[in-house]
């Protein structure tokens, strides 16, 4: 039997959970490219300081989607691949863990593992982390074999994953002449001149969905912290220039993604949605949802693994 490992950020369903949650993440060095000590430091404020309200925001939705999401996919996988595979799920900031995770193959015997971030366009913040835990993990025991995923944009199911969606979206709100507006969590522009190359998978991405959709299109970031210094154009930016152009019917969707997060169902549709239809008027826009283990996106992640084993 082979290993396939699924990993994604983690999320919190409770508060004592988020403040775990948020101290990991910023104490990674490739969320913070700072000292040990100064990101420990922040870490700590930012966990403290952040967690009454984020969690407000973690309220509001439920709570984190994330995990269930990746613990469903992690099942249809394991359906879909059948008894000769072992399909497991690990987070960079929640238990269980990417070490534990890997550590549990070991332990039964495991001498090759396929590691598939759940991040369809690399990224120094995402990708590569998970890519540095790995190697320092199996660095150590030395006795088993990674297959690294590092990117799948560029695979023909990722396309028909989203076109699919956009589809079935634009018929159930009757759109007649709809603008696609992908969006994708921003990172900062130092990044991008070190080499990132996060934001021409990102424009890579929306050209193949859109041109397979036939629609027109726009590339637009969420989440950043400085317009200045983030990855821009910002996604509110973006909907305000549509607007002058009178775009009356627009469609976004959130192409970094797999699953539902935070970002999709607190940020969009609780934030950036009311700003286009209260303070632009534009009364027909909404959101692709993101489905739990869609069946494209099963059939995506069993290509990907056939393929590496």
């Amino acid at each position: 039997m082979k290993g396939i490992l699924l990993v994604n950020m983690g999320g919190a369903n409770s508060p004592k959970e988020l403040k775990n949650f948020l101290a990991r993440m910023f104490n990674d060095p490739f969320i913070l490219p700072y000292g040990k000590p100064v990101r420990k430091l922040l870490s700590f404020i930012i966990s403290n300081t952040r967690k009454k309200t984020s969690w407000k925001k973690y309220e509001l939705i439920g709570g984190s989607p994330i995990i269930d999401a990746t613990r469903l996919t992690m099942l249809a996988l394991q359906n879909s691949l059948g008894e000769n595979y072992s399909v497991k799920r690990a987070f960079s900031y929640t238990s269980p863990l990417i070490r534990e995770s890997i550590e549990s193959f070991i332990r039964e015997g495991y001498k090759e593992i396929t590691v598939i971030p759940l991040y369809p366009q690399a990224s120094y913040t995402t990708t590569s982390s998970v890519e540095k835990e790995v190697n320092d993990i199996v660095s150590k025991t030395g006795s088993i074999q990674i297959h690294f995923i590092k990117e799948f944009y560029q695979r023909d199911q990722f396309v028909c994953f989203w076109s699919n969606l956009i589809s079935n979206h634009i018929r159930k709100y009757n759109y007649t002449n709809p603008f696609l507006l992908f969006s994708a969590h921003s990172i900062p522009k130092f990044l991008v001149e070190k080499g990132d190359s996060y934001p021409q998978a990102i424009e890579a991405s929306a050209r193949e969905i859109a041109e397979k959709s036939g629609i027109h299109y726009e590339v637009a970031y969420q989440s950043g912290m400085s317009r200045r210094e983030w990855l821009g154009p910002e996604i509110k930016d973006s909907l305000i220039k549509l607007a002058k152009k009178k775009e009356e019917q627009i469609v976004i969707i959130p192409v970094s993604f797999v699953n539902e997060n935070l970002e999709t169902l607190y940020d969009i549709d609780h934030g950036i949605i009311p700003f286009a239809k209260n303070d632009l008027g534009i009364k027909r826009i909404s959101r692709v949802e993101i489905p739990v283990a869609d069946v494209h996106f099963i059939e995506l992640l069993t290509e990907i693994v056939l393929e590496a084993n």
